[in-house]
């Protein structure tokens, strides 16, 4: 790609090691125009911590093509904040980013976008929800941005590509690697199916526990909303809450058991006004990307079961029971409960979760 000099300007200085957002903008205030700094280096050096300036002229003398051939080669675009296509959504946060690298062609702001984020550890039921809403806001022509994590982000990504949709994964480190590295292949998908791979961070960047809130303010800062799936009061899910809200963005959060540690984060949020998130058309309707629609009433069927298995699923439907608490309520041998219990399964009456529970499938 053709750049101009001032966005070679503003990549070599952004990519200088120990560079900051405050930093650089420290930099353009006093500056002006950063092209100068490149190309008289020397009247600025007062600006420079000593270091910082050696490994600068190091830079120059290299040349800024060079920083843009290495881009080249590695198939990562770069758009600057004086450039076309910078995504207005990000101008006014704290502290915007002055460069984004990118992979994958198309904007990197879209009509329509909507960030779901989670835990890392994700329930099978928060897993359940991620993947419901991200595939049905792709089919309502929603963009959805995540951050590529292990559990709810690895779970919006996938449904909105199975939903044909299109998705934007926000990475904490730099574009030449991918992390976790089992996502690579989703990382693949994303791109080839007309997303976005996008960090700040210049190649060879590798995430650390500053990274990660950063890249959730970009997140936040992409996307019209939020919808927080599960996450402890701690989690990096939070935190792009905090920062949707700081941005006036709306936040949707997913209700869980007043028990369950990962539903502690999205029930304050509901506590303290967020949107209770109950189908995928609370968030549409919130944000006035569709009307629900009329409800149709039908009648729930079940397959036919033993007088045994009725009994069985009457003890699931309030709630997941563990092996023994059936054994208790239903007076079943262990041999008898553990025959009916995986006839069931197989007949995908029930399914069985982590910790040795059953559930209603």
């Amino acid at each position: 790609m053709i750049y101009s000099r001032e966005e070679t300007a503003w990549l070599t200085l952004w990519c200088l090691k120990g560079m900051t957002p405050r930093r650089f903008y420290n930099l353009l205030t006093q500056a002006g125009d950063l092209s100068e700094i490149t190309e008289c280096p020397d009247e600025f050096k007062p600006l420079f911590e000593e270091d910082m300036f050696l490994v600068f002229k190091q830079t120059l003398e290299t040349g800024p093509d060079e920083l843009v051939r290495k881009l080249d080669e590695k198939q990562i675009r770069f758009v600057t904040r004086v450039s076309e296509g910078y995504p207005p959504s990000l101008e006014n946060i704290p502290d915007p980013p002055g460069v984004l690298f990118v992979q994958g062609d198309g904007p990197i702001e879209d009509e329509k976008t909507f960030a779901i984020v989670g835990t890392r550890r994700a329930s099978y039921d928060g897993k359940k929800a991620a993947k419901e809403f991200s595939f049905q806001l792709a089919q309502k022509g929603v963009t959805v941005v995540s951050g590529l994590a292990r559990g709810i982000d690895t779970e919006a990504h996938l449904a909105a590509l199975e939903a044909g949709g299109r998705t934007i994964a926000v990475l904490g480190n730099g574009l030449d690697m991918v992390y976790p590295p089992e996502n690579a292949e989703l990382a693949r998908r994303i791109i080839m199916s007309g997303g976005l791979l996008i960090s700040e961070m210049p190649p060879g960047e590798r995430p650390s526990r500053y990274s990660f809130p950063a890249r959730n303010r970009i997140i936040a800062g992409l996307s019209a909303g939020a919808l927080i799936v599960e996450g402890d009061m701690a989690s990096g899910a939070m935190i792009t809450a905090s920062f949707a809200l700081e941005f006036s963005r709306e936040v949707f959060a997913v209700p869980g058991s007043i028990y369950q540690s990962l539903s502690e984060g999205p029930n304050h949020l509901i506590r303290d006004g967020a949107g209770a998130a109950l189908s995928p058309w609370d968030i549409l309707e919130g944000m006035g990307w569709g009307a629900r629609p009329a409800k149709k009433q039908k009648a729930q069927s079940l397959p036919d079961m033993y007088a045994e298995e009725k009994l069985i699923y009457e003890q699931l439907k309030i709630e997941a029971k563990s092996f023994e608490e059936l054994a208790h309520l239903t007076g079943f041998s262990p041999a008898q409960l553990n025959s009916r219990l995986t006839t069931m399964q197989l007949r995908s009456i029930i399914i069985k979760l982590p910790g040795n529970l059953y559930r209603p499938a």
